[in-house]
């Protein structure tokens, strides 16, 4: 038995819910510290090297007990595909890399149409990820890279996330092992619901919860227009319900900006949503992740028909119900109405 107690790691921040919650450190009762030690007994037994950062081994594998309700069995397989893929393609290094390595194409040219960035932090010392989906023209992005390599940035900007996280998690040492996304929807349009983007989506969604478990702490879409409900009905598809939960959607300003404001203070939000930190210079942020050093980064008729029929087309092929929830114009979007395609199995 390699862990007959707890061992010594991290707690969680103080303003964190997880501080008080089951199954998370150190609140692991005696059935779930045997299904560690039964997970542990696998990996030796398999030969399986887990150790490939600054994660303490047993919170590694109490993040996938968890993403897998501490089914042994499917935990185990789920590390094992992990350990496996990472193997792939050079992805134990891939946070080495620079945007323009893993990009392969005009840097430049993908953030003009895919905004993305890291900036500040929120109140639990979480790093905040900025995600401009409103602009994201994908056949624009297309030009200058792949979609198996535009998956493989998303996993990469994921991979500077964690350094960040690691390194506030020994300055401040509490164990910081989530992040939190915020997407701006604002001049998202029907026509941007193609069948690329749906499968940058897929391949996002899929590949955050195989390789990233238990990561996500929370994500807020704000400004998010009434025909978001179509793209949102197959979206909410892809992912499993723990992540469903997570997800936080906003059409008014004043409906958001207090759920903003109540988990990152003014001084870390960008100028353009309300803060007071400076607004980004997207090319100056990829060149701070790709330095290490983030911290320094500062509709027509025609449209929706073609936007719905690829939606269902994606959803028969997806198994997913089209039928449920549609989003009155101004109201927060509802995350809680049930799907019939959950990925946590």
């Amino acid at each position: 038995m390699k862990y007959p107690t707890l061992p010594e790691c991290y707690h969680y921040h103080p303003n964190s819910e997880l501080s008080k919650r089951s199954g998370y450190y150190p609140n692991i009762d005696k059935n779930q510290l045997k299904a560690v030690n039964e997970m542990f007994d696998l990996i030796e037994r398999n030969q399986l090297n887990i150790n490939i950062d600054e994660e303490h081994e047993f919170l590694k594998v109490l993040r996938f007990l968890r993403a897998r309700k501490y089914n042994v069995v499917k935990s185990f397989d789920m590390l094992k595909k992990d350990v496996e893929w990472r193997l792939l393609d050079n992805r134990l290094t891939l946070r080495h890399e620079t945007a323009q390595q893993v990009l392969d194409g005009d840097v430049n040219e993908v953030c003009k149409y895919f905004p993305a960035w890291i900036q500040g932090y929120d109140k639990q010392s979480r790093p905040v990820s900025y995600r401009q989906f409103g602009k994201f023209e994908i056949w624009n992005v297309l030009k200058s890279t792949t979609l198996p390599r535009l998956i493989r940035y998303h996993a990469w900007e994921t991979e500077q996330a964690l350094k960040l996280m690691y390194n506030k998690s020994s300055e401040y040492n509490y164990n910081i092992e989530t992040f939190v996304v915020v997407v701006d929807a604002a001049g998202w349009k029907m026509k941007l619901a193609t069948r690329d983007a749906y499968t940058f989506i897929k391949g996002m969604a899929s590949t955050d919860s195989d390789h990233y478990p238990e990561r996500l702490g929370m994500l807020i879409v704000i400004n998010a227009p009434s025909m978001l409900s179509v793209a949102w009905k197959v979206v909410k598809g892809f992912l499993d319900d723990v992540t469903k939960a997570k997800i936080k959607i906003f059409s008014k300003e004043s409906e958001w900006k207090p759920v903003l404001f109540d988990a990152i203070d003014p001084d870390q939000v960008p100028i353009m949503y309300g803060g007071t930190a400076p607004n980004p210079d997207i090319g100056e942020a990829i060149k701070a992740m790709n330095n290490n050093d983030i911290e320094e980064s500062v509709e027509n008729s025609g449209d929706i028909a073609d936007a719905e029929a690829v939606a269902e087309d994606i959803a028969k092929e997806e198994g997913i119900d089209l039928t449920s929830v549609d989003i009155a114009l101004n109201d927060t979007i509802s995350t809680d109405t049930p799907v019939t395609k959950a990925s946590d199995e």
